[in-house]
């Protein structure tokens, strides 16, 4: 499978590279590196997500970092300045947010994206037209496999999180397992990540089945499932569709563990109703976390906001703040000069643990959390182990 998405990708960027528009975008960077020689006024930096659709706290996590930057001099004496554009989970509009910051020449930055699709997509654009890429949401493998210079990953890719996920399935006890997965980017990679992992573990599948986003029809799957005799049902894709599968299994009876890639958004919840208690997702914040950076993060995003911060919330704050720090570091707005900065720098711990970058801009490995929903409400129940190097303060 991961055979086919790399050639599909490969193809891709290939038959892009050789459009008429990939020389504008060339033009673009050009454009870019001229304006952004010597010292600027400001950091601007584009931020891409789907703000109505997920009503997470992307949006207050990105203000609160961006409010301490500016106030307490952290990116060097810099200000920052955010341009916020909502994809709506659809990609002509993804599309048209990328070429609009690929064409703004003091753009040093991008933030986003939430869906992998899109985010690949979109990285060939800001490849171009030379701009730092920081992704906080999309976790695809592929992206990183390119040898980009302005991709920065600030979240687990598939390959880490299919891995950490399988083997918390088989240290529950899980031997008989059911795969369904989001025809796509995300979900045939984290698919792949997640069966070669437990193939590793001499666990095997017992059920496989597929859907696209455009015709998403779960009659089928949860029927046959009811004859299938698996533990545990691991469901790679996007919420919502992951709600109306939930729902659906349970409407017909099936008992089954049932856990997610998703998150625990607003739509999810409505989608799942009732049938979400008890199904289990995978997460990568812990809000009770007692290191400092997070109990000051938390404290400070209550006082503003009164509620608790939530995965994006931290996601979006710890992005910006590593920016910042890339600035400080350089005094530079030149993206090169940045992506570099962010890849070789020292571990550094924020709200949401530890951030160590691989040469490719890709996160090193981290923690991923288990939550279950018990009473309406999720409930951490496991933390997988990574491996890292000692941190660097």
């Amino acid at each position: 499978m991961r055979k086919l998405i790399l050639l599909a990708l490969s193809a891709g960027l290939l038959a892009y590279s050789l459009s008429s528009q990939w020389r504008s975008f060339d033009e673009m960077g050009a454009r870019r590196f001229r304006a952004l020689n010597g010292p600027q006024k400001e950091i601007l930096v584009g931020v891409c997500w789907p703000f109505a659709v997920n009503k997470d706290g992307m949006g207050d996590g990105l203000q609160l970092a961006l409010d301490e930057i500016n106030s307490g001099g952290l990116a060097g004496g810099i200000p920052f300045r955010l341009v916020r554009r909502d994809d709506g989970f659809d990609w002509e509009r993804a599309k048209r947010i990328a070429v609009e910051f690929s064409n703004t020449p003091n753009m040093s930055a991008v933030v986003g994206y939430y869906d992998s699709s899109e985010a690949i997509k979109a990285s060939t654009m800001y490849e171009s037209s030379r701009l730092l890429h920081m992704i906080v949401g999309a976790n695809s493998t592929a992206m990183t496999s390119q040898g980009s210079q302005y991709i920065v990953r600030t979240i687990l890719a598939s390959d880490k999180i299919g891995r950490a996920a399988a083997t918390l399935s088989v240290e529950r006890g899980h031997r008989r397992v059911a795969l369904i997965w989001e025809e796509g980017s995300y979900g045939e990679d984290l698919a792949y990540q997640y069966e070669i992992s437990l193939d590793a573990m001499n666990t095997p599948l017992v059920y496989q089945w597929s859907y696209a986003r455009e015709h998403t029809d779960f009659r089928r799957p949860v029927s046959e499932l009811r004859g299938v005799d698996a533990d545990l049902i691991f469901f790679a894709g996007l919420e919502p569709w992951a709600g109306d599968f939930v729902r659906m299994a349970r409407a017909v009876g099936i008992k089954t563990e049932i856990v997610g890639a998703f998150s625990n958004t607003p739509d999810m919840r409505v989608r799942a109703g009732q049938a979400l208690e008890g199904a289990m997702y995978f997460d990568f914040y812990d809000p009770d976390s007692s290191s400092p950076e997070n109990q000051a993060f938390v404290r400070k995003f209550r006082n503003v906001y009164a509620r608790d911060p939530d995965t994006y919330a931290a996601q979006g704050y710890d992005a910006l703040r590593i920016l910042a720090k890339a600035v400080r570091a350089t005094r530079s707005a030149n993206p090169l000069d940045l992506s570099y900065a962010i890849r070789f720098m020292d571990a550094w711990e924020g709200a949401n643990g530890r951030y160590k970058f691989e040469a490719t801009g890709e996160l090193e490995d981290k923690p991923l959390f288990l939550n279950v929903f018990r009473n309406g409400k999720p409930v951490r129940i496991q933390e997988s182990s990574p491996v890292a190097e000692p941190l660097v303060r």
